[in-house]
């Protein structure tokens, strides 16, 4: 990962056709994977959820939400919850491109992940309903062997392999993590 930069991230995602998936009775939302910074210093941008959310309570997780009709794609679904969620303006986000679609078991959502570049982190802004605390994870933390771990749990009678990233007093894990490790295995391809 060392030798991994946004312009190679960015014709990666290019170049790759992402996995889109679509299941009947599904409601389509959108994340921003906000990876602020320069080349060899970059972090990624995350925050805890309330509990008074409906879904996924007190979890770390990327900024988004549903799509919803205004919105034009997922990518203008994804820029409107990160600024909602956390104050990110949209022309601040340099949109790198999409990872595979990730659908979730218990909230029944397909999740498009958005990849987006900020020169730094900036001023953040959380939504007190929605965000208990932001948690910004250097990226070189989310690299290092043996950080990344991987549980098997059953859910309706089948066993799921669950990523999980230890990180600012807690953990990604779920979709989130689904998406990092996405995430991480492209750019690694670099």
């Amino acid at each position: 990962m060392r030798d991994a930069t946004i312009s190679g991230l960015r014709e990666r995602l290019r170049v790759r056709a992402a996995k889109r998936l679509y299941e009947e009775g599904t409601r389509s939302a959108a994340v921003l994977v906000p990876l602020a910074g320069v080349d060899g210093d970059l972090s990624i941008i995350c925050f805890q959820r309330t509990h008074e959310v409906a879904d996924h309570k007190g979890e770390i997780c990327f900024p988004g939400g549903s799509v919803e009709l205004d919105d034009r794609d997922a990518i203008d679904a994804a820029l409107r919850e990160a600024n909602e969620e956390l104050g990110l303006a949209r022309d601040q986000v340099d949109v790198l491109g999409t990872l595979d679609d990730v659908h979730t078991s218990v909230s029944n959502y397909v999740i498009t992940p958005v990849v987006g570049h900020l020169p730094r982190v900036p001023a953040l802004v959380p939504d007190p309903l929605e965000v208990a605390r932001p948690v910004i994870v250097p990226l070189a933390d989310l690299t290092k062997p043996g950080v990344e771990g991987i549980e098997w749990r059953e859910w309706r009678g089948t066993q799921r392999k669950i990523y999980y990233y230890p990180v600012a007093d807690g953990r990604i894990w779920g979709a989130t993590a689904r998406i990092l490790h996405n995430l991480l295995t492209i750019w690694r391809q670099q």
